[in-house]
């Protein structure tokens, strides 16, 4: 293998974007032999992403150990030089090749250490993807979600984005999304995981329970409708480069679980109460088909579903303040009867992880509700 320097000096007698994708496949050949990491990680920085450090004086003061940190570089890259690089890469993970090289290369390119410039061309280069149904692309880049967490800051900044391009300043659903469980099915997986905690949760942003969009709302209804194994497509093994370790999977039944149970208590508008019941018809219908698991269960933390309880008591508490009896309010209580409905159903297939008694035992502390305490007390036993 050449040196970096070497390397260096044939690649700078290329003009942009010709020498990134030629600098691609040297660092492709670079992780596969698992030689000189930090070789790779230069010249990822150097000639894909062009980036070069803030202070010209940093490099001294930190050396160059540290210089190659991407939080510590900036971009020299123009808007129609991002466009190249995101056309490049896509070029590039569309070769033939091994899933777990593709994937090893794609983490390397964006670690969980984004920094801005990063992190646009790679919500840049999900988005062409989709556009595109470029599966490869998707297929790596649902593996990147995966190990750096669904939800984590990362995973939910490229989620936003999407929703922004796909939903929010669309008019009407691109048959690409449409499509998307279809290209890629464990990016369509993790993407739902990851959108559906940026809705209906307390604990993002404001603390308000922002509702989804409606064509959002459509679009994941209409995929788990059509194919109720989507949401364990995380599940699936993953194609990792030796000696790599998966991370802990997180699947959307939870989160949606979350939209369906509290959009009764935050909707206002009657036909969005059909579109949540759909919703909640097609994850019960999913949840039905989860296969009986071998070891321990592994789609549902009862923790994410604890997570519901609070909401629902703090609205109880408002009603109290109203002078509304809670047991006496149908959206109240309808939205007890679905989150009853959800764990019967979840427990009877044995996909609930983590601390059952716990779950049990809270839920003993929302308002009265007749089916949830038929669920507690079969449970109990």
């Amino acid at each position: 293998m050449s040196s970096l320097n070497d390397i260096r000096h044939q690649l700078r007698k290329l003009d942009f974007p010709t020498n990134a994708l030629e600098a691609l496949s040297r660092i492709e050949q670079l992780i596969t032999s698992r030689a000189k990491q930090d070789v790779a990680m230069d010249l990822i920085s150097e000639f894909v992403f062009q980036e070069r450090v803030r202070d010209t004086d940093l490099r001294h003061k930190l050396g160059n150990r540290h210089s190659n940190s991407p939080q510590l570089l900036v971009s020299q890259l123009n808007l129609i030089q991002e466009f190249q690089l995101v056309l490049t890469l896509v070029e590039f993970f569309s070769r033939p090749g091994a899933d777990a090289t593709r994937n090893a290369v794609f983490l390397s390119l964006f670690g969980s250490n984004l920094n801005p410039g990063r992190s646009s061309i790679l919500a840049k280069l999900i988005s062409t993807s989709i556009s595109g149904s470029v599966a490869p692309c998707l297929a790596s880049a649902g593996t990147w979600m995966q190990q750096l967490g669904c939800t984590s800051s990362a995973s939910t900044e490229i989620a936003k984005s999407l929703v922004k391009d796909f939903v929010i300043y669309s008019k009407k659903t691109s048959e690409q999304l449409k499509m998307l469980p279809m290209v890629a099915p464990r990016f369509a997986a993790n993407f739902m995981t990851a959108v559906a905690d940026l809705y209906m949760n307390e604990s993002v942003g404001t603390g308000a329970m922002v509702p989804p969009p409606d064509m959002l709302l459509d679009v994941f209804t209409e995929w788990i409708t059509d194919n109720p194994s989507l949401c364990l497509a995380s599940q699936q093994p993953l194609a990792l480069p030796s000696g790599a370790i998966a991370m802990p999977v997180v699947t959307p039944l939870a989160g949606l679980i979350r939209w369906t149970v509290l959009a009764g208590i935050q909707s206002n508008k009657p036909q969005n109460n059909v579109a949540y019941s759909k919703l909640h018809l097609g994850l019960l219908e999913t949840i039905l088909q989860i296969p009986p698991p071998n070891g321990p269960a592994t789609a549902i933390n009862s923790q994410h579903l604890i997570q519901i309880i609070h909401p629902l008591n703090a609205h109880a508490r408002k009603l109290n303040i109203e002078n509304v009896v809670p047991e006496s309010c149908e959206p109240f209580q309808l939205s007890l009867e679905k989150f009853a409905q959800a764990i019967q159903v979840a427990l009877h297939s044995k996909c609930i992880y983590g601390s059952i008694p716990q779950l049990l035992g809270l839920l003993e502390s929302l308002p009265t509700n007749n089916l949830m305490e038929i669920v507690i007390k079969a449970n109990r036993n």
